[in-house]
């Protein structure tokens, strides 16, 4: 035998026998499972990616992604009809500080990708005293961008200015044009839109330093408990997904523009991708700061929440154990 053969032998060799494990994983069934996602915005595309691109059947998750409104993700996920949703923070910490049996297991986006713009008549932060601001519904990131942005002014809410909560950031927009308000905290792209139309940036929330559970994926504690290993499968894939979001564009930017409904020449994708990719966090890290932040609202108007512990509304043992086993180094991207 010469040699070339017997190289080519002991290179084939360690392949062979790998290929019945690899046949027997490619042939196990995968687990069914229900997910949801709450909102068709550009800081969501995780969950899509994974989805549309098979990360989840990778990890042997053979996923119904289904679209649930608002705060209805987490009536589902306590009733049973999704397992784990990709969802705001807020909305779970909220939900979790009511006695609800939903937790956090990780955050994919952890920044309020915020500005305020504002009619031209108004030059300066000041000259907001005494006027109408535009954010999000109660509860959502919209709506605690506002209230960072004001804590950080020194303005108080419904003292020195009218906070109106009229839905989303496209809702904000239109309340500044039709001169409803004289103030709107809109994310991008609409901040792009809102300078174009002449209304223009007099503040970014996204500069502040606060660590906030923006977008997370949360389950209930008893799933979590019950199912372990597909909860971290279910943090694999949404890893990995956010490593090719943020590598592989032309691979991943026309799933966006599929979920949000727009041509894969949109400007607002490539926008989006630069205002969100880099704040995507592949290594989902949930900040016990951001939660601290959304306990100290609700104490306002339940004192008991002042005394809970910013941990209680995070279940960080899937983190840890991925960070562990190393896991979170194959997709390092800095």
């Amino acid at each position: 035998m010469n040699q070339s053969l017997k190289s080519f032998i002991a290179f084939l060799l360690p392949v062979a026998l790998l290929v019945p494990s690899y046949l027997a994983a490619a042939s196990a069934p995968l687990k069914k499972v229900r997910a949801a996602f709450t909102a068709f915005a550009y800081a969501n595309p995780p969950f899509w990616i994974a989805k549309d691109l098979h990360v989840f059947e990778k990890y042997g998750l053979d996923v119904e992604l289904v679209y649930v409104g608002g705060a209805r993700n987490i009536q589902a996920l306590i009733g049973g009809s999704v397992d784990f949703s990709q969802a705001g923070g807020a909305s779970v910490v909220s939900a979790a500080a009511q006695g609800a049996e939903v937790v956090i297991l990780g955050t994919v986006f952890r920044r309020l990708i915020f500005a305020v713009h504002a009619v031209p008549q108004i030059k300066e932060i000041k000259d907001l005293k005494g006027k109408n601001l535009a954010v999000g519904n109660v509860g959502g990131n919209s709506y605690f961008a506002g209230l960072l942005f004001l804590s950080r002014v020194g303005l108080v809410p419904n003292k020195d200015i009218i906070v109106r909560p009229v839905g989303g950031t496209q809702e904000v927009l239109t309340a500044l044009q039709h001169g409803q308000v004289q103030g709107g905290v809109m994310s991008p792209p609409s901040t792009g839109i809102a300078a174009r139309m002449g209304f223009p940036q007099i503040f970014d929330i996204a500069s502040l330093d606060l660590p906030f559970p923006t977008v997370s994926v949360a389950s209930t504690r008893r799933f979590a408990d019950e199912n372990p290993e597909t909860i971290l499968n279910v943090l694999r894939a949404t890893a990995e997904a956010i490593y090719l979001y943020k590598t592989q564009p032309e691979l991943t930017l026309p799933v966006v523009a599929k979920y949000m409904r727009v041509p894969k020449d949109d400007p607002a994708l490539r926008e989006s991708y630069k205002s969100y990719g880099k704040q995507l966090d592949q290594y989902l890290r949930t900040s016990p700061e951001g939660i601290k932040f959304i306990l100290d609202f609700l104490a306002e108007q339940r004192l008991a929440l002042k005394s809970k512990n910013s941990a209680d509304f995070i279940d960080l043992r899937f983190v840890n154990k991925l960070e562990e086993e190393g896991f979170f180094k194959k997709f390092s991207t800095k």
